[in-house]
Formats: C-alpha cells, structure tokens, sequence
C-alpha cells in the first residue's frame, strides 16, 4: 500500500489525511475556525507582514515599541492595548550594546527592572535557506503563547539568488517558507523589516523595494512615510482593512505615537494654513493661484478646501477666484486636532 501523501510543504496547520484535491464545498463550510488574531489590534493582524521604510526613517524604534507592548501586555504606539504573549526580536544588523541602548530609550525605566521577562533578542540567525525555519520551529515550540517574531531585515535572512528564475521567481520563493511558518503557527504574526525604494510613488506600497513576488507572498504590508511634516504609518492585507494613520517620534524615547488619521489631520493642517495667511492678509482679497503658491498646495485641493471654508462660514467671496477673511468668524488659530491622550482623540477603532 502506498504511503498517504505528504503536503507539509503546503503550510498546512494541522497533517492533511485527505487525498490531494478531495476537500469539497460542504466539508469547507462545515468547518470552523478561530477569529483572526490582532496582535497590535487595527494594525498588526497574525499571519506575514512586511514592514517597509527608508534606512534610518526609525524602523527598529517602532518594532522595539511593538514588541514591548507585545511581551508586557502594554500599549503599542502610545494608544494601542495588546495582550500579553511572547516575542522573539532578531535584530540582525545590531550587537547588543546597540540593542540594549534601543531597549532603554523606548523603555526609560527597563534598566530599573521594567523590561519585560517575555521579550527575547537574538542577533545572529541563519538564512532561510540555511536552517532559520528550524530554530523559529524550536523557539515557538518552546513558547507555545508566542505572539509576535522580529526579523530585521529581510537583507540577513534572505536565500541567496540561484540564478536560475528572474528577480519574481527568487522574490517569491525565498519568501515563501516563512509564509508557510506563519500559516502553521495561527494567532502569530511573523514582521520581516525591509527598505523601501528612492523613488517615491502614488500608492506607498509601491516604493517596497523588490518585486511583487515579495509583497505578493505577504499577508500585510506596513509602509512608514514621511507625510508633510510630521510621517505616517499605512497598512493593507489580507485580513484588515487599509489605514493610513499619522505618527511621529517621541522626543523622550524615540519610539512613535499614533496622532490619529493621516488624511484627516492633512487636510486640518491645509486648513489652518490658508485660514492663517487670509488672517494676514488684514481684509485684503487674495486669489485661489496666490493662496495656493503661498501654500504650496495645488490649486484644485486648495479650491476644495476654500469652498467648505465658506460653506463653514469662516471665509467670504470677494469677487471671482477671490476670497477674504471673515474676522467675526469664531475661528480660532489653533488647529482643532487632539493632542494625543485628549479625551476626544480618535480612537484606533475609528481609523479606517
């Protein structure tokens, strides 16, 4: 008799005893499965994600955040509340001088005896092709309420090239393995830290450097940007909806704070420019072309953005393409956006 069929290389969670090809429709729907686990909820859900940005943009100093609140069952980015599990931080690029330096700033007192006992680093790890699948296997196998795994970057970790594929072949396959850990290891999320290109592009996901092989292998991409004057972090995947939220460093630690929706607080910062500048203009008309050059905004968003000024009673018409000030208006200089930790902060649940 022929022995079953192996699909390990599937990244099956549990042995398939079925034979290849036999699950039917009403087995499917008679199945059932746990909830998707968020591991940073709204963000980080379980599964493979990218985390992409350009060297030295603060990348370790926002997994180091995560990790933290992972392993001590704290707040992610300053907001975000996340249950307590293990995390294994492989931080390859760094020796642990560097690490624990890293450590100390995102968590001021841990040289007082704060650090976290479920956090653990490792600094050296072998390549995918080279017998990292093992020890992540031993270590989750080791801590059975693993949470969250590390590996920065995706440069120390991935195959070497065979030369045999284009640049998608090699993409995909040399991803393909941790994808398949991930799969076997559910309410786990697996973050690879990775750079993003020169280049910028409409949509952030683009700019991950590498082809679509990698991004495509992927359950999340997570792309942090500078956003005007402050950056902002955005995420899409399989299993949440797309966000785009605003961020920005901690002077005291710098680790990232959430300020909230990165388009809304734009516009509110578009906003408080042009309502500042017609302010000092002291009643004189200025035109939408002269707004935006002063601005340095396109002419049809400061277009838009003049129109529910008037239509909030803040701004007047003075003529054709011609606005002014409205000095009774209840305006106020200051921008309306919540400081974080103000009672009516955005919530993360309200960032779509």
């Amino acid at each position: 008799m022929n022995a079953p069929p192996d699909y390990s290389g599937f990244g099956e969670t549990d042995k398939v005893a079925r034979g290849f090809g036999s699950l039917s429709a009403a087995e499917l729907n008679a199945m059932t499965f746990a909830p998707v686990r968020e591991i940073v909820p709204g963000l980080l859900p379980e599964g493979l994600a990218i985390l992409a940005g350009k060297p030295k943009f603060g990348k370790s100093f926002a997994v180091m955040d995560m990790s933290i609140a992972v392993a001590s069952g704290g707040r992610a980015f300053g907001k975000i509340e996340c249950e307590a599990g293990d995390v294994l931080y492989c931080a390859l690029e760094d020796g642990e001088r560097r690490l624990q330096d890293r450590q100390r700033k995102v968590l001021p007192f841990g040289h007082a005896g704060n650090v976290p006992d479920r956090l653990f680093y490792e600094t050296v790890a072998p390549r995918l092709d080279d017998g990292l699948i093992d020890a992540l296997d031993a270590w989750t196998a080791a801590h059975p309420q693993a949470r969250l795994i590390v590996l920065d970057t995706w440069a120390h970790i991935k195959p070497a090239s065979t030369g045999r594929g284009s640049a998608y072949d090699d993409d995909a396959a040399g991803l393909r393995p941790l994808h398949h850990f991930a799969k076997r290891n559910p309410g786990l999320a697996v973050v690879v830290i990775h750079h993003t290109r020169k280049l910028d592009a409409e949509d952030p996901f683009d700019t991950i450097s590498g082809t679509h092989g990698l991004t495509g292998m992927a359950d999340t991409l997570l792309v942090m940007a500078r956003h005007g004057g402050t950056a902002k972090l955005c995420g899409q995947g399989r299993d949440i909806d797309g966000y785009e939220v605003a961020i920005e460093r901690d002077k005291l630690t710098g680790g990232w704070r959430i300020l909230g929706d990165a388009g809304e607080r734009a516009k509110t910062t578009e906003r408080q420019a042009i309502l500042d500048l017609l302010q000092e203009a002291e009643g004189e008309t200025l035109t939408t072309a002269q707004i935006a050059s002063a601005t340095g905004k396109r002419k049809d968003n400061v277009s838009h953005l003049l129109k529910r000024l008037f239509g909030e009673g803040l701004v007047e018409k003075a003529g054709f393409g011609k606005w002014r000030y409205l000095p009774h208006s209840n305006h106020s200089n200051r921008s309306n956006w919540n400081e974080p930790g103000d009672d009516d902060a955005p919530d993360i649940e309200q960032i779509e």
